[in-house]
């Protein structure tokens, strides 16, 4: 999956920035991990990007020339604080827009889309519910999906967001391109909305509603 990400983005530059994680030693080794996977994968360019929370202008000087910006995963809630109304946030969008590709991987994949669940925070009885990047638009992703997890969906529902929701399994995920989902890597992926939910296997695609 990672691979084929890497060819379409024609090897690189590659450019991880894990703002999922804590400020300090744990962003500067998850992005060192992500860094060593894209190499292993053969990028010929990949670099670690600035900490967006300590360096804003040295972030954004670094993921402008990118070909393929990776957010590793971590906690939903940092990833938010740190992208929302900020340089990073808002360049993300635009990158997508002028044909650089994005992945997220488990919190990195929930900022990405329209809405995300943030499970550190509470709203009454749920799980707090917030506006991601939207670069996904009309949905909210559910990672490390095995089937039995109902609380995140049903947040969203109880919010009143009309979403896909995207349930991905470990190893797994969707690549969404003009307005195209399809299903990649180790397994298939639920999708659900208020009309029930459907399995999606590796290789299909479904036309998405903007």
């Amino acid at each position: 999956m990672d691979a084929a990400l890497l060819v379409k983005a024609g090897g690189g530059p590659v450019v991880v920035t894990a703002l999922a994680g804590a400020v300090g030693q744990d962003y500067a080794t998850a992005s060192a991990n992500g860094v060593r996977h894209f190499r292993s994968l053969g990028a010929r360019e990949c670099a670690v990007a600035p900490d967006a929370r300590e360096d804003p202008d040295g972030a954004v000087a670094a993921l402008r020339p990118a070909s393929l910006v990776v957010l590793p995963g971590g906690s939903p809630a940092r990833l938010a604080a740190a992208l929302a109304g900020t340089p990073v946030g808002a360049l993300l969008p635009a990158l997508v827009d002028a044909g650089v590709s994005v992945v997220g991987s488990s919190a990195g994949a929930m900022l990405l889309c329209a809405w995300t669940v943030v499970p550190e925070r509470r709203h009454g009885s749920w799980p707090l519910v917030q506006r991601g990047l939207g670069v996904v638009a009309r949905a909210a992703v559910v990672p490390h999906w095995t089937g039995a997890r109902t609380d995140w969906p049903d947040a969203l529902r109880a919010a009143a967001i009309d979403v896909e929701i995207l349930a991905l399994p470990e190893c797994a995920g969707l690549v969404v391109e003009n307005g195209t989902a399809t299903a990649v890597g180790a397994a298939g992926s639920t999708v659900i909305t208020t009309m029930g939910r459907r399995e999606v296997p590796v290789g299909a695609s479904w036309e998405r509603v903007p």
